[in-house]
């Protein structure tokens, strides 16, 4: 029975950093204080390295557009630097969610990514730094990648 109750409250435990939810049951209630207090301290250490940046241009920019859609402000200065983050913030997202991928060109170390708004036809181009996103540390880590961003339309 003990060693029931350790793996329960180790797959909480788990659950709980990786950020699951996990149904228990009555036989749970008296071993989940244990457990939540060691995921909590696991969580918060985990947390510093939660967000994915992808190695590929479109795809970061992609990342970065989603959350600027969804209106995640930690997220989209997490991809963004400091000027475009504001950049966006400016603009507003109030069609955040209507951008669609139209293409991508490269020169001078920069990919450029272009989007097209679908309900107003704006035309927004992300500069995304290949150095940055190839220059990613050991937990896959490169922030602040789009440096530029520019609105047409």
């Amino acid at each position: 029975m003990k060693s029931t109750i350790r793996n329960r409250a180790a797959a909480i435990g788990i659950a709980t950093v990786a950020g699951l939810g996990l149904a228990t049951g009555p036989a749970m209630a008296a071993d989940s204080g244990a457990a939540n207090s060691s995921a909590q301290s696991a969580a918060t250490d985990v947390d510093t390295q939660s967000i994915y940046y992808p190695i590929e241009a479109g795809k970061y920019a992609d990342e970065l557009v989603i959350a600027w859609g969804q209106d995640n402000t930690e997220r989209v200065e997490a991809f963004a630097s400091d000027e475009v983050a504001k950049k966006l913030a400016d603009h507003g997202n109030e069609d955040g969610s209507h951008w669609r991928n139209s293409g991508a060109e490269g020169a001078a170390g920069t990919t450029y990514i272009t989007y097209r708004n679908t309900e107003t036809g704006e035309k927004m181009t992300l500069g995304v730094s290949n150095q940055a996103i190839g220059d990613q540390d050991e937990w896959g880590a490169a922030p602040h990648a789009v440096y530029r961003v520019d609105f047409d339309g």
